[in-house]
């Protein structure tokens, strides 16, 4: 066999290889170490399916090569995109920090977080929590910051519907730099609403389509209070 011959042997096996580990699966550091464990097997599995499908015999450690090969590229992607993950995660704390310094400076920001301190028995950072929440929610749901208590219920209330809940709390997550999931979403403020996912993935589906339920928990006390408890 030619050296071009053996070259494009080898092309062509890389690709079959690559299709086969790629098969209906999402890399993970997990899957990572399994198919590093069950490394014979795989190529096993290979090289049989190889033969079977074309009668080409191949070397089992060309196979393991290539595998190995390959873990090595997608341990690289993944690490990448961990620390990218990373950086954008401290870039999206270091603004909502920046946001709140420029706000918490603001005098009538202040009077405010003076004026409700009472309700809080005098726990400052709760009450500027508050202050900030109450905002978000007057802006997004037309409403004036008299109507909105510690315990005004978002929907029987204040009149948010499904739709704007899940942008609320996505405004929440982006003011404070926190994510609040479903499932803490859930425990937390009694609020269900079932998108497949995060709520940063809610923008691309049609709010309609939503299964929708806010407990007797989705009010604005429980708000504040799980958002402190992420600060912390």
């Amino acid at each position: 066999m030619s050296e071009s011959d053996k070259s494009y042997e080898l092309k062509i096996l890389k690709m079959a290889v690559t299709k086969y580990l790629n098969e209906g699966k999402i890399f993970t550091k997990k899957n990572i170490n399994e198919l590093e464990t069950n490394r014979d097997q795989v190529v096993w599995d290979i090289a049989t399916k190889i033969y079977r499908q074309s009668g080409h015999k191949v070397e089992f450690s060309l196979v393991r090569d290539i595998i190995n090969s390959s873990i090595k590229t997608i341990d690289h992607q993944l690490s990448e995109q961990k620390a990218q993950q990373a950086a954008e995660e401290a870039h999206r704390i270091a603004e909502a920090e920046k946001a709140r310094l420029i706000t918490e400076s603001n005098p009538q920001f202040l009077s405010s977080v003076a004026d409700v301190l009472g309700e809080f028995g005098g726990d400052k950072p709760k009450a500027k929590v508050f202050v900030r929440v109450r905002e978000v929610i007057c802006e997004h749901l037309s409403v004036e910051e008299s109507e909105v208590s510690l315990d005004s219920h978002l929907s029987n209330h204040l009149n948010a519907n499904e739709s704007d809940l899940i942008e609320l709390v996505m405004k929440l997550e982006e003011e404070f730099g926190i994510e609040i999931p479903e499932e803490v979403a859930e425990d937390s403020l009694g609020l269900r609403i079932n998108l497949g996912g995060s709520w940063w993935g809610s923008s691309s589906s049609s709010p309609s389509s939503f299964g929708y339920h806010a407990g007797e928990q989705c009010v604005v006390r429980n708000f504040v209070e799980l958002i402190c408890e992420k600060l912390k």
